[in-house]
């Protein structure tokens, strides 16, 4: 028979090959592939249960086949919360059966973890809460635009006719009182514009709307549909309310743009201002004054205004000093009314100094009013969106709705609900979806910042790696700097660096030009000595790890297959949306089948060879995971190895559990254990010694890697018991 050492040397010269070679057995490769199908469709404990090829394939898989028939025992296990040490499963000594658990996405009740399921990840959610943050500005701006063009041609307009001809000019006007232009029709709207509102018959006065009542007081066109002699189309005063209307009308009276021209228009109207009576019966003077001064426009009467700005501000008993409120005070520092309500001789309403400090208050009114809108209309977006799980859903809360639409360019009362539902659930890697047929970048750009499905349903976020798989990396990466304080400090803050930088990335190209998250992930992946290119990176990231063919699963690249399972990238290199509800994510999936097939063919090994080859096999795989003498101590498997290379008797395993790990820690060095050459050495040697010591070996089954011998079923409370005992010794 062939030696222990060349036998074990024949499977570990090329494991890859040995792997395949144990893939390629059909009924290995059916069991693997019915696994593969099938383990998606699971939604609770009970139904992995039921199925008795996917269950016994998940056990055989974890070293656990011995357990198959405790469907209770394991249920308890799969059921446990693995964040509370008090859990079954973290209970029992035997951390088999955590690993097991923690491959699974399995609730405490029994279910799968829904996922991470969502309108907006917390990136778009930013972006689109800065996007509405800016449409203020934005939107103002456009319509500043718009304002500058009216304002530049209506002095020149002379006939209805040359108005609605003028498709801008006539959008402006009837926007700003309220009127649809698209569906308005002209020769209606002619007829409103030429009305004699003196006239209760007259057209406009007929119509029963005060949009057209107010659209016909804007102009000054005669009933000919020409305007008067020596007049214009619309008066100073016309054409400033119609402005004013304007950006209020399209939802941008608080942005930037309308609050300078509302002061420009209040210097300019304030010249012609005599009388405290000629003022307040301007209502945009009277509001803006008053605003400006703090007070409600609303809830102010005019009564109470003549009297405060008639007052004597040096009478201590006068009207204004006898209010409670001190704006009215300074309400009537910035007038210069006599106790009559006139001017005296030579006296302005107000100098242009009085005007500055009260269109300044103003302003500083508007931006305190302007942000406190915007912060209660943020703060409302931030706390429902999170809630919403379906497009009906988001198009049902008209505050949310409305919010989206602004933030992204879109005016809510010119869009349909139905045509932005259909935006929202765009594939926009369909280059025919409707969103992307529309040719407009607001809404693609709205599709894109949320996560619905076809069928309107809130999916998992676009992530380069799934949840699961980043704390894996950053758990790989912290325990791969060792226990060094200072690099400790410094992992944390490139973790911190990591955990936050790659939910952002969207292509692997983004990845790879990061050379932190590169730096990152080969330290984490043990990949800092591999003389590693970008290029390969790139192929190791965007390969299939179920394809037996693909770059990670052809030498010399074999080493690359966990960081290939462990990321969330297409063959092109983008990163895909998250699968949700899934009882088992890829990267476990993979080392699911990875472990199967790897304990097949240790078990071949041990059948066909020897047991001393399966011993060596078994602790090749190990070795990595060995941290301290208690690591050994509690796998027979690895102990057996153990005892023999270092040629020491059976007799030592009856000896008090910290007296063997004394004895085991004199002996050994075991950070060997991840030096390869070190390590082959160490198999070296117990194969030797092992083959001293069976000169007579002969195929068998064994059940020492199993970690206890098989017996007569026993009940789930005793195997509760002796797990319980053994996390006692």
């Amino acid at each position: 028979m062939v030696s222990t050492y060349l036998s074990y040397r024949m499977y570990a010269a090329d494991m890859a090959k040995s792997t395949a070679r144990t893939l390629s057995d059909p009924q290995v490769s059916r069991e693997a592939t019915y696994y593969k199908e099938n383990i998606g469709k699971i939604t609770s404990v009970d139904e992995l249960l039921k199925d008795q090829r996917l269950y016994a394939y998940a056990m055989k898989a974890h070293g656990i086949e011995d357990m198959t028939y405790a469907k209770a025992f394991m249920k308890k296990v799969l059921e446990s919360d693995l964040t509370d040490s008090a859990s079954f499963a973290r209970k029992l000594s035997d951390q088999r059966y955590v690993t097991f658990a923690r491959s699974f996405n399995f609730t405490p009740t029994g279910g799968v973890t829904a996922g991470a399921t969502m309108a907006q990840d917390a990136g778009d959610e930013t972006e689109t809460v800065g996007l509405y943050t800016e449409q203020r500005v934005r939107k103002g701006t456009a319509v500043a635009t718009d304002v500058d063009y009216y304002e530049s041609r209506i002095g020149s307009i002379t006939t209805v006719d040359q108005l609605v001809s003028d498709a801008r000019l006539f959008s402006f006007a009837l926007k700003s009182y309220g009127i649809d232009p698209d569906i308005a029709s002209v020769a209606a709207i002619k007829k409103v514009l030429t009305s004699d509102l003196s006239d209760s018959s007259s057209y406009a006065n007929s119509l029963n709307d005060d949009r057209y009542k107010n659209l016909a007081a804007a102009f000054s066109f005669e009933t000919d549909g020409k305007i008067p002699e020596d007049g214009q189309a619309q008066t100073a005063t016309q054409l400033f309310e119609t402005i004013n209307a304007h950006y209020e009308a399209t939802g941008n009276g608080i942005s930037p743009a309308a609050a300078a021209f509302k002061t420009d228009m209040y210097r300019s109207l304030m010249a012609d201002i005599t009388t405290v009576d000629d003022f307040l019966a301007n209502s945009f003077l009277r509001d803006f004054a008053v605003s400006a001064a703090g007070l409600d426009p609303v809830l102010t009467s005019n009564t109470t205004l003549r009297s405060a700005l008639t007052s004597d501000l040096s009478d201590p008993d006068s009207f204004v000093n006898g209010l409670d409120d001190e704006g009215y005070r300074t309400l009537a520092s910035a007038f210069n009314f006599n106790a009559e309500g006139g001017l005296d001789d030579g006296q302005l309403a107000q100098t242009s100094t009085q005007i500055t400090g009260l269109t300044d208050r103003y302003l500083s009114v508007y931006d305190s009013k302007a942000e406190t809108t915007e912060t209660q209309q943020t703060d409302y977006y931030k706390s429902v969106i999170a809630t919403i799980k379906s497009v009906d859903e988001l198009l049902a809360d008209t505050r949310l709705y409305n919010y989206v639409l602004a933030a992204f360019d879109l005016n809510p009362a010119e869009e349909s609900k139905s045509s932005i539902k259909k935006v929202l659930q765009s594939d926009l890697s369909n280059s025919s979806s409707y969103a992307n047929s529309l040719r407009d970048s607001r809404y693609t750009a709205l599709a894109a910042a949320f996560n619905f499905g076809t069928d309107g349903a809130a999916q998992g976020a676009i992530r380069a790696q799934i949840a699961s798989s980043k704390s894996d990396a950053i758990s790989r990466y912290t325990a791969a700097l060792g226990s060094d304080e200072t690099a400790q400090a410094q992992g944390k803050i490139e973790s911190e660096y990591y955990a936050t930088k790659i939910d952002a990335i969207g292509t692997v190209d983004d990845l790879i030009s990061d050379t932190r998250l590169v730096s990152y992930i080969k330290k984490a992946y043990g990949l800092e000595n591999r003389k590693l290119t970008n290029e390969e990176l790139k192929q190791a990231l965007t390969s299939d790890p179920f394809d037996t063919k693909s770059f990670v699963n052809t030498a010399p690249n074999t080493d690359l297959r966990e960081i290939a399972a462990a990321f969330n990238f297409s063959a092109e290199g983008a990163a895909e949306r998250v699968s949700a509800g899934q009882a088992q994510d890829q990267d476990d999936l993979m080392r699911t089948q990875d472990l199967y097939i790897r304990q097949t063919m240790e078990e071949t090994a041990g059948e066909q060879q020897s047991e001393g080859v399966r011993l060596a096999l078994y602790f090749e795989r190990k070795a990595s995971s060995i941290t301290s003498a208690y690591s050994i101590l509690a796998d027979k498997a690895l102990l057996e190895v153990v005892l023999t290379a270092l040629n020491l008797p059976d007799s030592v395993a009856q000896a008090d559990v910290d007296t063997q790990a004394k004895m085991l820690e004199k002996r050994l060095d075991f950070a060997d254990f991840k030096d390869p050459k070190k390590l082959d050495k160490f198999l070296t040697r117990f194969a030797a010694l092992y083959d001293m010591a069976n000169p007579s070996t002969t195929s068998s089954v064994p059940s020492i890697l199993l970690g206890q011998q098989q017996s007569a079923l026993i009940g789930e409370d005793l195997l509760t018991s002796i797990q319980s005992l053994k996390r006692r010794l």
